[in-house]
């Protein structure tokens, strides 16, 4: 297995290695937005799994990954063509990453009965450097279309492909028109002004130490048309990357918070019924680089509470529309690319996954009772940096699979979610019937006693007792008759 550790060299604007001759012994990985260089290096813990909390639905190794050589800049999760099943849909980048990479293509996997096909069978016709991909229904017709944020150090304009009968069209439909042109980092389709219609942010910056600031842009949608040239932009050029939506205040219109960089504080826009005010309304007071943003209500409170990619990860709990922190990452090193909310143990309320992009980690973090682990719940070592992630039920048995992308070969990897076992299923078959039963009846005793009878192991005792009082009694018989399939 080949080994590897992350160390940060460079974060630094546009750094480029010194070259092949300086590079040969070593692979050196540049971000999508050009900002953080890392070298490779090697680590035992490369390619493992650490499970701290078992309610974490995911095992010990991908279940599916590709084989292509690519750099991803952003990855969703969607019916792509109609049939009922989850595609995957990826955006390449380019960057000066040492060896360097041949193609960054933008692609969809297609999902062909539970399994992702094993080469893409969508590939873009165009090839230019997409920091991120987002899926939305922007033009108004019943097929999903696919925006992709682009730009790199040609700043190449964002497109659209639009959607089909079969998926989206391989060329660009629509491309955007920036006014002096833009690096786009991030892209958020969403119904700012309630009219019924998409409109799409972009996070953005330059692409040179002379010219490294831009500011957040809208393109407002009229009736399924997309405007090129924004019409919104924020009173404050910087760098942005992340962008999320949702209504801190509670006046009923969802506001805008903002990932930034270095010497920018990261932020919320709020939404004057429509309109996004072009100055923050809450900013963090920290001028430290953040990367990736996230709104959910974790706490149960009904006020959405906001997640950041900071050193470390923290969350500000929101009370009617304060904002505190009130949790903050006990893990041992941070370098984020992005961050999601997802329920990935299906318990009711919303976890948090985050990947790293300088050590290649996965990190999710169980919400239980309102309060996430401090420390990961559950954490992937991935051999490659880190750049992506997103969640979807892939093999269709109902539960949200991991979907994870790196820089390197594979560049896109699955875990799938492995559902816990019903309560009942005994002999771990995945269903509870009669084998299941002959067990339980084995161990049945009807009264408080809390040693297995003879000929009931000590296992096969603690899977009979389903309600964890120590005896397997008739409240075990309850549960098990409710979950018996026969």
């Amino acid at each position: 297995m080949r080994l590897h550790r992350m160390l940060v060299i460079a974060v630094a604007l546009f750094w480029s290695p010194a070259g092949p001759a300086d590079a040969q012994e070593q692979a050196i990985e540049v971000s999508d937005d050009g900002l953080e260089v890392v070298v490779v290096r090697e680590s035992e813990t490369d390619g493992t799994v650490t499970v701290r909390d078992r309610s974490v639905p995911y095992g010990t190794a991908p279940d599916w990954e590709n084989s292509l050589r690519r750099q991803v800049g952003g990855l969703q999760a969607a019916d792509m063509n109609g049939d009922g099943r989850i595609d995957v849909v990826v955006g390449c980048y380019i960057s000066d990453s040492y060896p360097p990479y041949t193609d960054w293509e933008n692609l969809i996997y297609f999902n062909t009965g539970g399994q992702l096909e094993s080469s893409p069978s969508w590939v873009s016709t165009d090839e230019v450097s997409t920091g991120d991909i987002q899926v939305a229904y922007i033009n108004q017709d019943s097929f999903p279309d696919v925006f992709a944020a682009n730009g790199g150090y040609s700043m190449s304009p964002s497109v659209i492909y639009w959607g089909g009968l079969t998926g989206p069209s391989t060329s660009p439909g629509w491309t955007s028109a920036e006014p002096g042109l833009a690096w786009n980092n991030y892209a958020k389709p969403f119904d700012i002004d309630h009219d019924g219609d998409i409109d799409v942010v972009t996070a953005n910056q330059g692409n040179s130490p002379t010219d490294p600031h831009r500011p957040i842009y809208v393109f407002y949608n009229n009736s399924g048309v997309l405007a090129t040239v924004p019409s919104w932009q924020s009173a404050e050029v910087s760098i942005q990357n992340c962008l999320d939506f949702a209504d801190f205040d509670g006046d009923g219109w969802e506001d805008l918070a903002v990932s930034k960089w270095a010497n920018f504080e990261s932020c919320v826009y709020k939404n004057g019924k429509g309109g996004l005010q072009t100055t923050p309304v809450w900013t963090t007071g920290d001028t430290d680089s953040d990367k990736g943003v996230g709104w959910a209500d974790v706490d149960g409170n009904n006020w959405p509470d906001l997640a950041l990619g900071h050193d470390p990860t923290l969350l500000y709990g929101n009370t009617a529309g304060t904002l505190t922190v009130t949790w903050s990452s006990a893990a041992t090193y941070f370098g984020h690319n992005e961050l999601r909310f997802h329920d990935v143990d299906m318990d009711g309320d919303k976890d948090l996954a985050e990947v790293h992009f300088s050590n290649g980690k996965v990190h999710i973090y169980l919400n239980n009772n309102g309060v996430l682990d401090s420390a990961p719940s559950w954490t992937y070592d991935s051999p490659t940096v880190g750049t992506a992630i997103a969640f979807g039920d892939i093999n269709g048995n109902g539960w949200p699979d991991l979907i994870v992308g790196n820089s390197g070969e594979p560049c896109v990897k699955v875990f799938y979610a492995q559902p816990p076992a019903p309560s009942g299923d005994i002999d771990g078959d995945g269903d509870v019937d009669l084998n299941d039963f002959a067990t339980f009846a084995l161990c049945f005793h009807g009264a408080a006693i809390t040693v297995p009878p003879a000929g009931c192991t000590d296992t096969q005792f603690e899977s009979s007792d389903m309600d964890g009082d120590g005896d397997v009694d008739l409240g075990d018989f309850a549960t098990f008759a409710l979950n018996f399939t026969g």
